[in-house]
């Protein structure tokens, strides 16, 4: 018999890397592992738990957005950050930039579609996964 852990997220949670900054601490990284209600930020992780700040999140075709965000809690492993968006602190302009972002979380599921679609072709053999050569400057 297993214990199983009741899952505490409230929204689904989906695997995609974007660009993410903190002005506050002029630290970069990666959210991963999104959902409506945060991310898991990959980082060189030097927030403490309980950190409230805000962040640039870089959305494909989209554009940046800011956010205000609270560390939940650090990586296992101290390489990210747990972040929870706080709706209830945002700025004006971050409650329209969170808009934005939830219209981009919502059409997540239609992309994980198109991305199995392609994966089962992959699988069946009829076409082959690519991909792209990497860029050098000279």
């Amino acid at each position: 018999m297993t214990n199983q852990i009741p899952e505490r997220r409230k929204s689904k949670r989906y695997n995609i890397l974007l660009k993410v900054y903190f002005p506050e601490f002029d630290l970069h990284g990666y959210a991963s592992n999104i959902s409506l209600d945060g991310c898991f930020v990959e980082t060189e992780c030097t927030i403490s738990e309980g950190f409230l700040t805000d962040l640039l999140m870089e959305l494909p075709v989209v554009g940046v957005i800011a956010m205000k965000g609270y560390v939940q809690h650090r990586g296992k492993h101290e390489n990210g950050l747990g972040m929870e968006f706080v709706h209830v602190r945002f700025e004006q302009d971050q409650t329209e930039y969170f808009s934005i972002y939830a219209q981009f979380v919502k059409l997540l599921p239609m992309l994980e579609d198109i991305r199995g679609k392609y994966l089962q072709l992959v699988d069946q053999k009829r076409i082959k996964a690519l991909e792209m050569p990497t860029y050098s400057q000279t």
